[in-house]
């Protein structure tokens, strides 16, 4: 008896663990064991939230995941996923650079999730991040921005499936989820949550297999994901990288490399921070204002990852997708014009 009473109190009160923040930095930087206590408390709030499609994931790993596209199925409704051609996604050594390689268009997709439905606890930074991130990415880097806003599942994937139709390998391509994620302990995957998701079933959520495979079909040989989400950090698994680029910039634009930058890693990231953005939107924000000439991802990783993790006991991570065809010595460079 009482077990049940314990676990009905728990249940009540979801609605308002799921949603308690870090106090804002109007009132001071909250303390790191304060904070740590709170995330702590969302997290196991969330768990009981989610326990049902939790539950179903542990039933069916592959109950959020989506088939390939077969022949003659559309990838327009978000309902399959491009299928990726074996030569771009195939590593190959890098040829010596001879000549510059032919100019590319220079494209952003960047999704923001705030209006999550009840009983998931709506956020409050996504959209100003990614729109105030656009607008850098535009006027600094001459990035074609689309900003995709309080997305559904298929919205999300028919967005990332266009792209893979229209995109070339000579194209920059950068890719960026702002909303709420979650990590499955039990077999260390992770996923996004679109804002149709359902806590009852995972087949609205986004997995990071499928998160793999739609990069995997983008034929660019530039390619960067960043993803400002709780556990993002499980995108970055594959191979961790540390420093800059290995290779010369002419050569590193005749090879593929697929990075993800990450705004934490196996833990909850905060959604407050500074100036209406998430501690970690901002540093990139302050970041990428800075950045001038040709600035390897690994540098703009490391600039970020010292800011957030002087305030918040965050831990932003920097990785390569080998599976989605990355070549070693390879990164992700922002040029500006």
């Amino acid at each position: 008896m009482k077990r049940l009473l314990l676990l009905i109190a728990l249940l009540q009160s979801l609605p308002v663990l799921a949603q308690m923040r870090p106090m804002p930095f109007a009132g001071g930087i909250p303390g790191m064991s304060q904070f740590q206590a709170i995330q702590m408390q969302r997290h196991q709030a969330r768990t009981l939230l989610y326990r049902e499609a939790l539950e179903e994931l542990r039933k069916n790993p592959a109950a959020a995941d989506l088939p390939e596209c077969g022949a003659g199925q559309s990838p327009a409704g978000g309902q399959c996923l491009a299928r990726a051609e074996t030569s771009s996604a195939a590593p190959a050594a890098a040829p010596a650079a001879t000549s510059p390689p032919a100019a590319g268009r220079r494209l952003a997709i960047l999704v923001g999730n705030n209006a999550y439905p009840a009983p998931i606890p709506a956020l409050e930074t996504p959209i100003a991040d990614i729109t105030q991130i656009g607008g850098v990415l535009q006027s600094r880097f001459g990035y074609e921005t689309r900003l995709v806003k309080d997305a559904g599942k298929a919205q999300i994937i028919e967005a990332l499936n266009a792209l893979a139709a229209d995109v070339r390998p000579q194209d920059s391509v950068l890719l960026f989820y702002a909303g709420h994620g979650y990590l499955l302990d039990d077999v260390k995957m992770g996923y996004w949550i679109p804002v149709d998701a359902s806590v009852k079933t995972a087949k609205g959520w986004i997995s990071n297999s499928d998160i793999s495979r739609l990069l995997a079909a983008i034929p660019s040989r530039q390619l960067m994901l960043i993803s400002d989400s709780c556990y993002s950090g499980t995108l970055t698994g594959e191979r961790k990288l540390t420093q800059g680029r290995d290779l010369p910039p002419e050569q590193i634009l005749q090879q593929r490399s697929v990075l993800v930058l990450s705004s934490g890693a196996d833990e909850p990231v905060s959604d407050e921070g500074k100036e209406g953005h998430s501690i970690f939107a901002w540093n990139l924000i302050k970041t990428l204002q800075a950045a001038g000439g040709l600035t390897p991802g690994a540098q703009v990783w490391s600039k970020v990852s010292k800011g957030v993790t002087s305030e918040y006991p965050q831990q932003p991570q920097y990785g390569a997708v080998v599976s989605a065809g990355h070549i070693e010595g390879g990164d992700f460079l922002f040029r500006t014009p």
